[in-house]
This record gives C-alpha cells, structure tokens and sequence, in this order.
C-alpha cells in the first residue's frame, strides 16, 4: 500500500534513479509527439500571419487534425506507461508538458504507476486584469505567499457513517436539542453581563486613575511648578504604558485592537493564541492603563475582542489555563457553534462600548462576520441589549438609583427639545467637501500606518520582546509630551459664557483647562490636549459654542493628532481605533464649521460639523457604511442628523476605496492572514477549478493499511480524498473525505486490536457526501461554494469522478502569484497559444488570432487567451 503523490517532472525528461534510461517504446512515441508539436505550431503560425481569410478557413481543418493526432501522441504515452513494470517505470523519460502520477492500491504493495498528459490542463490569464486579481486577493506588495503560518476551520459537518446507522433513538436527539437550545440562550445572557461589567469596570477604573493623575500634575502646574508637573505627568504615563507592554510580551495577541484578529477568525482562520484566558486578561488590564495614560487609544475595538473570547470560552466549555474551573456543557465545543458564539461577542462588545445595541449588530454583521443566519440575529440582538442594559445598570448604581443611558462614550446634547440638528440645503455641499476630506484623511492615515507597521516589522524582527516595550514606553513618552507642551504656544483667553449651551457637565463636561493662565481664562490648546479623550470629542461636538476654540488652535491640534495617532497605532500594547479616529474627525469637522460660522453666524453650528467629521475620518479609516450610521445617530441621539451622517459615511469610503484598503484589511496583509473577500477578482470568472487546484494529493484507499494510515498522518494535510482504485490498483473513483481526527482514531483502535498487517475499512468513518466540484467549474463559483459554506477543502474531480486535486484558502489566495508564473513560463505562453485558435473555432468565436485583444475566456479543458 503506497500513498498517492503527484510529482511534477521536467520539462523534457524525466530523470529517475540519478540517470536517464528512457524505454525505446516511450521514447518512439516521444519522437512521434514531438514531431506532432511541430507540425501544430507550423501550422498555428501561418494562421497567425496570414491575413487571407480563405487560406485560414483550408488550413483550419488540418490544425484540426494535427491537434488530434497530438492529443492521440499523448494518449499513446499514457497507455504505454500502464502497461510498465516498477523497474521500467523507474527508468522512464516522459514528453514535455507530461506528469508522474502515484496511486495507492489497498490490494498490491507495490506502486501503480500513471502517465497524465497535461498539455492543455495549464491555465493563463491576461495581463490586463493581473493588476486587478493582485489588489484584491495578494496585497500591494511582492511578499511571500500568504496563509503559510495559519490554518483554516471546517465550519461544515462531516456527514459520516454513524449519523446513518440509527444507534440514536429519536426522543434522545430530542433531549438533547432542548438541552442545547437552554445552554444557548443561558450562556448568551451570561456573555452579555459579563461584557457589560467589564465595559463599566474599565470605564469606572479609567475614571479614577485620569482623576488621580490631572489632579497631581494640576496641582503642581497651578502652584508654578512646571517642571515638577511635567515629571509627574512623564511618570503617570511611563507608569501604565510599561505595564500594559508587559502585558502584551506575555500575551502576544493582545496587542492592537484585536479586530483585524476577530474578523480573520470569522472568516474561518485558526489565529493561534487569540482567544485564551491569557490573553483576555492582558487585553483588559493592558487597554485600561493605556486608555489611563492618555495616549491616542480607544477601548471600543478591544471591547469587541473581550466580547469575542468570552463567548469562545463559554462555547468550549472548558479552560486550559484555568483548569481549577469547573468543567461546562461542551456541547458547542466545534468550530460552527464556536464561530456563531464569537459573532455574538462581538456585537456585544460594540454595544457596551457605545450603548448602541443597535449598532453593535450591524457592526458584527457588517464588519467582523464571515458567516450569517436569521438565528444567530435574534441571539446577537438580546445578546447586546443584555450587555447595554448592564453597563446602564451598573451606571445607575453609581449615581444612587437614577438610571442612566448615557452610555460610555455619548455626545448627546442635553438641553431644550428644540436644540436637535438643523441645517439648510447648501449645507450638504460642506458635508459633502467634510466627506472627501475624511476620505482623504483616512487613506493617509491607513498608508502612513502600513508603511509604519512595515518598518516595525523589518526592525523588531528576530530581536527580544523587550526591544518592542522600550519602543512603546519611548514613543508614547515623546507623543504624551508634545501634546502636554502643544498648549505653550498658544495664549489665554477669558473663559466664555455660553447661556444657550447644550452640553453635558461634570467628567464628561464642557471643562475648560487653565495650564499656566490666571483665574477666569483658560488655555484652548491644553483644553483640547489634556483632557480625557471622551471630553475632548464632547467639547469639539458642542452646541451653540462658536468661538470656543480659535481655527488655529483647531488646525494645529488637528495635524498634531493625526501624527501621534497614526504614529501610535501598532505599538506593543492594547489600543483601539474609533475614538482617536473620531477625535481627528470631530477637530476637522469642528475647524470647517467654524471658517463658515465667520461667512453665515445664523446658520452654521460648528458642534453639528464636527459629528459629521467625526463620522467621515471614522469611516474613511474602516469603511464602514450602515453599522458606523447606526452607531453615530446612537451615541448623537439625534436621528435628525441621520442623512449627513450617511452621507459623510457614503462619499468618503468612495473616497478612500480609491487609495487605500481599509485598515483592518491592510493589517490582515501585513499578517499574511489567508483572508477570503467576499466578491473575487473579474480574473476568477475566467478561471476554472483545475486552474489553481493542488495537483499533490494524499489519497487513501476504501481499504487501507495501517501502514499507509501512519504515512499519511506524517503530512501536514487535515483531510485526504478516499478513492476506489479497483482490482488493478490504478483508478482513484472518488468515494468520499476522511479526517486527520477520524484516522487517528481508527489507528488506535487497529493497535488495540492487533490488526498491524491487516486492513483498515476507512467508508465506516469518512464523509460520503462532502461538496466536490468538477475541474472545469468556474473558479468564481468555487470560491462562492468555498466561502459560503465555510470549507477547509474542496476535492475536484474530473467528468468521470476522479480525483485530479484539491483546493484550500491558500491556493484561492495565491492564485494571483500563479497567474504570474504561469504567464512568466515561455512554454506555457507557447502552449497557451498553439491551443488558442482550437477553443476559438469550438465555441464558434471567428477572427479570434494571436494579434487580437486579449480576452479571457474559459474553454472545456483549460483557460486559454483570445
């Protein structure tokens, strides 16, 4: 018994044994094959040059002829070489174009041998659409091929023989989907509180320690002591970002905001380590100290990663770092089930984070998930209202029983009923110019940060952990300083008095900041600089405060942020991206409204602008669309305001589409994480199966030993094709999938039964009905089918159901670097070309000639170039 390999051989011989020994039978079929060749690429180039039509049309028929007589050439080696000995075989040299093909047989010991001709198996794309496939599916850049390092999941179940053998009686299946349905809906609502109580206990320990630390450096700065303020300041800030690095050398995958981990997990990719117990920890302390150190970072995207491994681990029942735990119902405990728990999380820790149910169910639909069902929206839906009731809860409790909505970060304005949004018509011309300049702010931004991580990247690399948190502790250090000296600049002003305000007071309040100015004034640029980030966003948004902060103010700090953010962004600790996006959007948007309150005072609201900024920079950095609408008009409460705001939202994602990808798409690049986007390449229409399918397949028999069983376990492949090669060994019928898992169970049991030389009957365990696809499907469909029904493999066939290969997340992913290869290989192009004319006058396309526009177009065996 011998495992299937498929072995590409050269491309004029094959050379086996260390020397050429070709057999004289293979060797006059060679000859005649050759000669075959020829005579086709003769022919091929005089209807090439040739502009006289009715000599095209007389030689068309003996083209005809020639490429039968060399599809026969080939055929001939094929028959040949079935009717070889092993000793034969192992001195055979093959034709050009000609692969080497072993097949396992349960019944003989030795190994079958099979000849395939594969002339017109190659595949081809034009140069026109090379660019396209490459943007979309391999990155800006010439990187090594992706999804190298990651796995993928099997969201679909295997199908195998137990579930057919009737052991289970009806009212036991029935049990326990009841049982399943109550664990569901008990651990949903336990997820959701445990979301909310960490979103209220972040918040809460945020409060308390930025209190603690503008309290000593105030007291300090008012009592003229500038450079002791300063040195606290420093120490408050080294004294949370050190720690939080630490955290992250202990726990790797805390690091960043965690989405761009969440959504590939999603999408069906095993990312090692990001939904531990040890790294739900590290994300929790690590965001709250960093959040604390007032350095650009938000909680929101953290929020949704906590919410994302809470639900893992309820799904899994079970904890390996915490082993003390009692153990749960397991009964979830697969990649499906698991997949849909983590969605859930997820949309309730955008819910909790901004007290926008609501929105955090569009943003896991919309952003994060892969994979949707009308079930999984009703558990997600009282999933987040769970974990926003139970912030609010908690929130209420503080303020001695009044329940509060308020939520952790909310804008909205609080004064009389008629201070909602209003604007008039030739305002949508400045939300629209607001818009592209948020398009074009979050394409810099999503740029600058790539080059940035790459750099990183290239210089950490291969050095201790340590190295990263110096570098976190010495950035923020000089980020943290030049917004605490930023305010030197510029001059006090008397304190204003807005009688109409609409703002909120106390910590979340309308709070102006002194720095070094006398009673009654304050300094615009500190106001802005030093103060919690949620105060900042309230104060940029505030009604009825024009003047409140001079343009140049709003210029500088602008610019200024926007280098601290996207410079900090990618650091070794815990971070977020919403709120410093919306605080670069909001001084934008606030710094547009106030030029036009200086051209019309009556009708322009500087605080109305810097929503609808907010808005745009947030979604040119993510593009996000309906989700980001929702979360807006929730954290505004003011629906009026909904139309710009999806506006803004609208025009700068065209904007930024036309640069840049999104952020977490370009940080799932930089990880080399096999991501599977939603709509293919236009190249994919025109490809087929066998255009990227994996021609290197372990296969099995029905009937295997265990010594092939041990064999194939010693590869690195989760799954392998069982076939049916008949009495002579040589067939490989395609019988059904059998698992890495299921085989080793079955070899277990074989050891305990002493069954080491007998064999193994593989139909009991495999899946007899797995998703297969024909070699010539369209590769756009494959990758619908593949993608939509979250497989791991896919086993083609050919028209007889015969295994040829096999297709992964990676092959779909380095399709675009094949396609590259493919038109780089002089044989290939010669090929391609000798069969163009051929697909051309079966499909009845006239005229079609080597110096016409290139055009994809798939033909029955192979994808060729008209």
């Amino acid at each position: 018994m011998e495992l299937t390999t498929y072995n590409k051989m050269d491309s004029t011989s094959a050379v086996l044994g260390g020397e050429e020994q070709p057999s004289n039978a293979i060797r006059a079929l060679s000859v005649e094959n050759r000669k075959m060749a020829r005579k086709v690429e003769v022919l091929q180039r005089f209807i090439d040059d040739t502009a006289d039509m009715t000599a095209r049309e007389r030689v068309n028929s003996e083209l005809d002829s020639a490429i039968e007589e060399e599809i026969d050439a080939n055929e001939a080696v094929r028959e040949v070489s079935l009717t070889l000995n092993e000793t034969d075989r192992a001195s055979l040299t093959a034709e050009s174009g000609v692969k080497k093909v072993t097949i396992a047989s349960p019944t003989h010991s030795e190994m079958s041998s099979v000849t395939l001709s594969s002339r017109f198996s190659k595949w081809s794309s034009s140069r026109a659409l090379k660019n396209e496939s490459h943007n979309t599916y391999c990155g800006r850049r010439n990187r090594k091929k992706l999804g190298e390092t990651f796995e993928s999941f099997d969201y679909d179940a295997s199908d195998d023989s137990f579930m057919y053998n009737g052991q289970r009686e009806k009212a036991v299946v029935e049990k326990e989907n009841r049982r399943r349905n109550f664990f569901r809906w008990f651990y949903v609502v336990v997820i959701a509180f445990l979301v909310g109580a960490i979103a209220y206990w972040m918040t809460f320990a945020v409060g308390r320690i930025v209190y603690a630390k503008y309290d000593s450096v105030f007291s300090r700065l008012h009592k003229g002591d500038n450079l002791g303020a300063y040195l606290t300041y420093l120490a408050w800030v080294n004294g949370m970002i050190f720690p939080a690095a630490l955290f992250v050398v202990w726990a790797p995958e805390s690091a960043g905001s965690g989405i761009p981990q969440v959504k590939a997990f999603l999408n069906g990719n095993q990312v090692p380590g990001i939904l531990r117990m040890q790294t739900l920890i590290a994300k929790v302390l690590g965001i709250t100290l960093c959040v604390s150190s007032g350095m650009p970072a938000g909680r929101e995207g953290p929020m949704v990663h906590t919410g994302a491994i809470l639900s893992a681990g309820f799904a899994r029942g079970y904890s390996d770092y915490i082993p003390c735990l009692p153990a749960m119902y397991q009964g979830f405990d697969n990649p499906k089930d698991r997949r849909d728990f983590v969605s859930m999380g997820a949309a309730a820790g955008v819910a909790a984070a901004f007290n926008a149910p609501i929105g955090g169910i569009l943003f896991s639909l919309e952003e994060v998930s892969s994979f949707w069902s009308p079930s999984l929206t009703w558990q997600s839906f009282i999933c987040a209202i769970v974990a926003a009731y139970t912030v609010n809860l908690f929130m209420s409790v503080a303020l001695e029983g009044n329940f509060n909505d308020d939520g952790l970060v909310l804008f909205s304005p609080k004064g009389e009923e008629d201070a909602s949004a209003v604007y008039v018509w030739w305002e949508i011309f400045m939300f629209i110019l607001i818009a592209i300049l948020g398009g074009l702010v979050g394409s810099a931004y999503v740029w600058v940060n790539e080059h940035i991580t790459m750099w990183r990247k290239k210089v950490w690399k291969g050095k201790h952990p340590m190295w990263r948190v110096f570098e976190a502790c010495g950035v923020v250090s000089l980020i943290m300083t030049a917004l605490y000296f930023l305010p030197v600049a510029f001059d006090c002003v008397e304190e204003p008095h807005f009688d109409d305000a609409s703002h909120h007071t106390g910590f979340h309040g309308l709070n102006t900041v002194r720095y070094t100015c006398a009673e009654g004034f304050y300094n615009q640029m500190a106001t802005l600089s030093l103060t919690p980030q949620e105060t900042t966003i309230l104060q940029l948004y505030s009604r009825e405060t024009a003047g409140f902060f001079s343009i140049s103010v709003l210029i500088t700090f602008t610019a200024a942020y926007f280098v601290c953010a996207v410079t900090a962004y990618g650091l070794a600790v815990p971070a977020g991206l919403f709120i410093p996006s919306m605080m670069i959007g909001a001084s934008m948007g606030r710094l547009v409204g106030e030029l036009l309150y200086l051209w019309q005072p009556d009708v322009v609201d500087p605080g109305l602008y810097a929503l609808v900024g907010a808005s745009a920079v947030l979604g040119g950095i993510t593009r996000m669309t309906i989700s980001l609408t929702v979360i807006m008009v929730e954290v505004s409460n003011d629906i009026n305001f909904l139309l710009p705001i999806m506006l803004a939202l609208a025009v700068s994602k065209l904007v930024g589409d036309q640069f840049t990808h999104s952020l977490y798409d370009v940080h799932m690049d930089l990880a080399n994480i096999p991501y599977l986007e939603p709509d293919p390449p236009q190249v994919f229409e025109a490809l087929s199966a066998e255009s990227i399918m994996a021609r290197d397949v372990v296969m099995l028999g029905a009937e295997a030993t265990v010594e092939a069983i041990e064999a194939a376990l010693e590869t690195k492949h989760n799954a392998f094709p069982v076939v049916d090669v008949g009495q002579a060994g040589l067939n490989r019928f395609f019988c059904g999938m059998i698992t890495r898992a299921h085989l080793d169970l079955l070899l277990i049991k074989s050891r305990e039964e002493s069954r080491l030389n007998k064999t193994v009957d593989l139909t009991v365990s495999m899946d007899p009905t797995p998703f297969i696809v024909q070699s010539q499907l369209s590769l756009r469909r494959v990758l619908r089918l593949f993608r939509g029904m979250g497989l791991r493999h896919l086993c083609v066939v050919d028209a007889r159901q015969r295994v040829v290969g096999i297709i992964t997340r990676k092959d779909f992913i380095n399709a675009p670097l094949t396609v590259d290869k493919a038109m780089n290989d002089a044989r290939f192009v010669k090929s391609t070309r000798v069969a163009m004319n051929r697909m051309a006058r079966s499909s009845r396309i006239k005229g079609a000639n080597a110096n016409a526009p290139l055009q994809l177009k798939r033909s029955n065996s192979f994808v060729g170039i008209l």
